[in-house]
């Protein structure tokens, strides 16, 4: 079955025999429990949950169980004892389905939902999905969104909210995303308003063997009457086997924070976090500075628009008149460098990478070259299923002549909209086009470009960057352009060129960013007081956390 559209991703055994075992450790303390597996994959919680518990210490358990996959589902049903205390049920269809036309009530909700774009997912689901959202907003007065569909696991989770009885317990693998993407934000306020006690373990290491996928592990319990035992808590695994031991860092909750609406701040301190943002409240944001902080031209085809020097030569584009531009395509196509010249553009052609963009007139076919028009009639014929027949696509269909892509603008800079180990701002000297994959920039009168670029490298800056972005498998950092336009800055308008020379040379070599901080921020923040070691110090627990590695400086 095709993961994408499934979204089937079994939990490890290690991981899901601890959070049974903990659950019933510290919480479950009922004789009779009404349990719901939503999405049973493999059977690895009804596996883990049975090697846990003595049957023979619940008067009763009532166990529900669902999945889409009926091979799956039988295994799973095999794994559960016979015994008179259990009374199991195997559902074979959609659980949202089944959500929908159940007034069902459980004790304890666990598993692992399946993870399902938007883009992957099917008509009916979306659907689904739709209605689930529509009954949590009557559930809860904290939902007032319209219920964008991103992802289905979210529907899984705020059907299991409203499946739970009044003492009940929910235990989810989720996407590391709950922790910092917009649209979960109601999701993590409707968690804090749900459960009188909440954990979540985060981890070091991607759990999911062939997925770039971050996840975390939530444990929301209901109606826990000793006020001790309230509030949040987050725990830091560094290795899956260390929950054999078990073994885990409790680290700090922020959420009594009414300025923050991210729960990935928890591994900082309240005392850092005031740090920094008595910093931030010191600089101004870079929108302050920036006219325009504007995504890069959506051609809807990049394979058809953003082409090969070779690719430019075979189909003879090269002999219209102002049909070639030069764009930088992708964030991974630029070399390590704060500005971005026509020398370096030449480099990258000559290289053959995919550089040039073709910028057809919006005029009818009938007014076009004979070049022009041959290549346009290769976009629009069937090349296979999933190739060709551009103009039909939707994007296409919502312009006068589909071949002309609109917003085509070049920038004086760029920030790459997704990075590794540090955020990016490039002056473009070259005067190249971008594409989505950077916000083009423009400055305010009385403001430089090049004073903007340098002064954007500095500690601060790139501390509230890991702060205000979210992040993603393989450690990926993306800023929105709202987030990067809110970053604040130590903007300088006494750069010299041979400052900002030094400091496009510094990236160009490669250098470690601390030395390319050492620089910079001596510069930036020269007759202030800020305390650049402890900046340091919060961005590298930061990054490490991003990118699951000990960075040694």
């Amino acid at each position: 079955m095709d993961k994408k559209r499934s979204g089937s991703y079994y939990t490890p055994k290690i991981l899901s025999d601890f959070l049974i075992s903990h659950i019933f450790n510290k919480y479950v303390n009922r004789n009779n429990l009404q349990i719901l597996e939503p999405s049973c994959g493999d059977g690895q919680f009804i596996s883990s949950l049975f090697n846990c518990i003595n049957i023979q210490e619940f008067n009763s358990i009532r166990l529900t169980v669902c999945d889409i996959d009926k091979v799956e589902l039988s295994k799973t049903m095999e794994l559960i004892p016979k015994s008179v205390n259990i009374k199991k049920k195997s559902v074979n269809e959609d659980y949202l389905n089944f959500f929908l036309n159940t007034t069902e009530k459980y004790s304890f909700i666990f598993g692992n939902p399946p993870y399902i774009r938007k883009k992957n997912m099917e008509g009916g689901q979306i659907l689904k999905c739709e209605e689930v959202h529509n009954k949590i907003k009557n559930y809860s007065t904290l939902i007032k969104s319209k219920g964008k569909i991103n992802n289905i696991w979210t529907a899984f989770v705020e059907s299991a909210i409203m499946s739970l009885t009044d003492d009940g317990i929910m235990c989810f693998v989720i996407p590391a995303e709950i922790m910092h993407v917009n649209y979960t934000k109601e999701l993590r306020r409707l968690i804090q308003s749900e459960f009188d006690r909440v954990e979540i373990f985060a981890f070091n290491e991607l759990i999911f063997d062939g997925i770039q996928q971050d996840v975390v592990a939530v444990v929301g319990v209901k109606g826990i009457e000793n006020f001790a035992e309230h509030g949040f808590s987050f725990y830091q695994v560094d290795y899956l086997d260390d929950l054999k031991e078990p073994k885990f860092t409790e680290l700090h909750s922020n959420i009594h924070r009414l300025n923050l609406d991210k729960w990935t701040n928890y591994i900082l301190s309240d005392e850092d976090l005031n740090f920094v943002e008595s910093l931030k409240n010191q600089f101004q944001p870079i929108k302050n500075f920036c006219d325009k902080a504007q995504v890069g031209i959506v051609s809807a085809a990049n394979e058809f628009f953003i082409l090969r020097k070779s690719e430019v030569l075979q189909n003879k584009l090269n002999e219209v008149k102002e049909l070639v531009k030069p764009i930088l395509s992708k964030g991974s196509v630029l070399p390590n460098l704060l500005n971005f010249t026509d020398a370096d553009y030449l480099k990258l052609l000559e290289a053959n990478q995919k550089v040039s963009f073709i910028q057809f007139p919006n005029e009818k076919k009938s007014e076009l070259d004979k070049i022009s028009l041959e290549y346009i009639n290769k976009g629009e014929s069937k090349l296979g299923d999933n190739e060709g027949e551009l103009h039909k696509r939707y994007k296409m269909t919502l312009r006068d002549n589909w071949y002309h892509v609109p917003s085509v603008w070049n920038s004086e800079g760029v920030f790459v909209k997704r990075s590794h180990l540090f955020p990016k701002i490039i002056v473009n000297s070259a005067n190249a086009l971008a594409t989505d994959s950077f916000y083009r920039l423009e400055t305010k009168k009385d403001y430089d470009i090049r004073h903007l670029a340098f002064s954007f490298y500095n500690s601060l800056t790139f501390v509230l960057a890991e702060l205000e972005g979210r992040f993603y498998g393989g450690g990926v950092l993306e800023l929105t352009p709202n987030e990067f336009k809110n970053l604040s800055i130590p903007y300088s308008s006494y750069i010299t060129a041979k400052e900002f020379n030094k400091l496009d040379l510094l990236i160009r070599k490669g250098e470690q960013i601390n030395k390319i901080l050492d620089y910079t921020d001596a510069i930036l923040f020269r007759n202030t007081e800020v305390d650049i070691k402890r900046l340091r110090k919060i961005r590298l627990e930061l990054v490490n956390r991003r990118i699951k590695k000990h960075l040694l400086s």
